[in-house]
């Protein structure tokens, strides 16, 4: 039977309702043909148990038959010539059971496989069926796929969200942990983004519809885990490349031992054991629990493939910017001038850069904001590139940005500029005077410098930081995170040459990065590993794995999957072919009769499958809470 459902992803077919009735009529009619035969009556005996191998072997022998006339050799040939062979004896009722114990060891399989396939069940079961829009000031229950982006959806307390879109009502806690691995609820008010498949835990919101259907993330998530139950990973392909000549070697061994004893059941017993089900069951089912654990834990895993290389993953690489930090600098200190307060400079600096979208002057008008302090609207403001913004502030012209050499010189006889190594500095200046500088940094992420205690621990041999930035920030980052090697001033050409090196001297590199500006070197490292994917297509499109909550302290984690994964399949291979020779030596020196035989080997394929779903079980240890992600937000109840 695992010639027909050898892949992990058709066994859904057999959880058809008309796999349980065959069974059932199968036994029946088993049943009732030993009866009859037993009472006087064998010909009526015979063609009950000939129908019942009809029901049960016959889509076993059809398999076969279509296979052989593809010239695609598998198993079921071998199943096929057992059941034929004790047909051709007059053997009907062992034909029969024969069949019924190989269909009832499949559907075996089938539920102990579905423990492995259950995490990624529980992605498809996210979807609702129903959601509530907001229509004319009126709440209305429509199914999910009539839904459009625009619409106003309501989500209240213990509903599914059905899209992804923005928060523009109201205030709740939602429970992202199918997406994002997160256990904590999030809080989300006006302004905010949720996730299709998250749960309302408290609270009621309205949304705006701006992803559906496929284009959500939860949609391509389930798409993308889909499709990597498809792809075979080396280990796989050489599992079934073995697995063909099963068939002609275990003939010929059946025939030899028909040939030496002359005994016509042993041989049908050889062809049932042979069957290598355990052998071909041992990589795919431990690939397909696997990925169903890493996607439970936020980890998006595009590949059976890209387990086996985790595996052996030995360097290291992050970029520094959005990756290793924040990516967004804040404000560290403020040195006023001239008789200005600290509040006069900073008000100042925040009104020129109200509009701004560089990091830095969203850091500047968001500590303002976090202070306070009132904001004036600026007049003809006006944006330099690389040296700063000026604009009109209450009839005064005020400048914010780098220093002249000249400035920097005078001011290093007052203040020391930098007071901290690889501090961004910006001067404010009020009709061309100074009147205070504003230092700021990109703050390192809280968990890093336990992660790379935590990656050397599991196996990497070296941790490096590839950055574009100046050395002086590289420098400090690297010391505070614990990471003796980096390299600053990188363009992606150089970082892209970085990794080529270490792969020329025959390491396996995995980069980190925010999987935007590190596409090149992403695709080139042999796994690229993408932070943020929630709402992030570039994310999703760029690496090979992405972390779905920007968590690096699952990287560890991710490691120590890879390579239990790897050795739960070299396990699992190495006891089918020993099971496998063991049951061929019982049955061709006559201990298997071909009953016992279908047992044993069913038998082989379910523990097999159990040790596979062991890896459902695999534990995330050593998470760390993030600060900032499960913060209160207060805000006014949806309307």
């Amino acid at each position: 039977m695992v010639g027909r459902y050898a892949g992990i992803h058709k066994y859904r077919e057999l959880l058809q309702m008309k796999e349980f009735y065959r069974v059932f009529g199968g036994v029946l009619l088993i049943a009732t043909g030993y009866l009859l035969g037993k009472n006087a009556y064998p010909l009526l005996g015979d063609i009950s148990l000939l129908l019942a191998l009809l029901i049960l072997g016959g889509p076993i022998v059809i398999g076969a038959a279509g296979g052989l006339l593809n010239r695609e050799l598998n198993v079921d040939e071998l199943v096929s010539l057992a059941i034929v062979a004790s047909v051709v004896i007059g053997e009907y009722g062992e034909a029969a059971i024969v069949a019924l114990i190989m269909v009832l060891g499949s559907l075996l399989e089938e539920f102990t496989a579905q423990k492995s396939r259950s995490a990624i069940n529980a992605l498809i079961r996210l979807n609702p069926e129903q959601a509530t829009l907001l229509r004319d000031g009126t709440g209305v229950s429509v199914p999910v796929g009539e839904i459009r982006v625009g619409d106003k959806v309501i989500i209240r307390s213990g509903e599914k969200v059905p899209v992804d879109g923005k928060v523009i009502h109201g205030c709740a806690s939602f429970n992202e942990a199918s997406l994002t691995g997160e256990s904590l609820p999030v809080e989300k008010a006006a302004g905010d983004m949720i996730f299709a498949g998250s749960v309302c835990y408290a609270g009621m919101v309205v949304a705006e519809a701006q992803k559906i259907g496929a284009a959500t993330t939860l949609g391509k998530l389930i798409k993308i885990v889909q499709d990597a139950e498809s792809q075979k990973a080396p280990i796989l392909r050489i599992a079934d490349r073995y697995a063909r000549y099963f068939t002609p070697v275990i003939v010929s061994f059946g025939a030899a031992v028909y040939l030496f004893t002359e005994d016509i059941h042993r041989a049908i017993a050889v062809l049932i054991v042979g069957c290598p089900c355990a052998f071909i069951l041992s990589a795919p089912t431990a690939v397909v629990a696997a990925l169903g654990n890493a996607s439970r834990n936020g980890i998006l895993i595009k590949g059976g493939a890209l387990l086996e290389q985790v595996a052996r993953v030995d360097v290291m690489v992050f970029d520094k910017t959005g990756t290793l930090t924040a990516g967004m600098p804040v404000v560290t200190g403020i040195t006023p001038l001239n008789g200005a307060s600290e509040d006069q400079v900073l008000a100042a600096a925040a009104a020129a850069e109200k509009y701004s979208e560089h990091p830095l002057g969203q850091a500047v008008v968001h500590t303002a904001k976090q202070r306070g302090l009132e904001l004036a609207e600026p007049e003809r403001f006006k944006n330099a590139p690389g040296i700063g913004v000026e604009a009109f502030i209450n009839g005064r012209s005020v400048f914010v940005g780098g220093l002249t050499p000249g400035e920097t010189a005078g001011l290093e006889k007052l203040i020391a500029l930098e007071p901290q190594k690889g501090t961004k500095t910006l001067v404010v200046k009020e009709n061309g005077f100074i009147i205070g500088v504003i230092y700021l940094q990109d703050i390192l992420r809280p968990e890093v410098p336990a992660l790379v205690k935590s990656l050397r621990e599991a196996g990497i041999r070296k941790v490096q930081m590839l950055t574009g930035d100046d050395d002086a920030v590289a420098a400090r980052i690297a010391g505070v995170s614990g990471i003796k090697e980096y390299r600053a001033g990188l363009l992606p050409e150089q970082k892209l040459e970085q990794i080529k090196e270490y792969q020329n001297y025959g390491r396996k590199v995995a980069m980190v990065g925010d999987g935007i500006n590190d596409a090149p070197s992403l695709a080139a490292a042999d796994i690229g590993i993408a932070m943020g994917a929630m709402g992030t297509d570039v994310a999703m499109e760029a690496a090979d794995i992405v972390l779905m909550n920007d968590d690096l302290t699952k990287l560890p984690y991710l490691l120590r999957l890879g390579k239990a994964t790897i050795n739960t399949i070299n396990f699992n291979i190495a006891f089918a072919v020993v099971f496998n020779a063991l049951a061929l030596i019982g049955s061709g020196l006559g201990f298997l009769n071909p009953i016992m035989g279908a047992v044993v080997h069913n038998f082989g394929s379910v523990l097999v499958v159990l040790n596979s779903a062991r890896l459902v079980a695999f534990r995330l240890r050593n998470a760390a809470f993030v600060p900032g992600q499960n913060e209160l937000k207060v805000c006014e109840p949806a309307a």
